[in-house]
């Protein structure tokens, strides 16, 4: 409950607009650092699979 008021509280402060974008940055960065991991540990899974 609490993020959501501060999430009001900064649209209040910056605008909504600027805090949607900020919103939309994060999950991308997390949603990419996701892509990566699972990348990385595939890789690591197949390689050790095909010795």
């Amino acid at each position: 409950m609490g993020f959501i008021i501060v999430l009001i509280v900064l649209a209040l402060i910056f605008g909504v607009g600027s805090v949607l974008e900020g919103l939309a940055w994060g999950f991308l960065i997390v949603l990419g650092l996701i892509v990566a991991a699972a990348v990385l540990g595939y890789r690591k899974i197949s390689s050790a699979s095909s010795r």
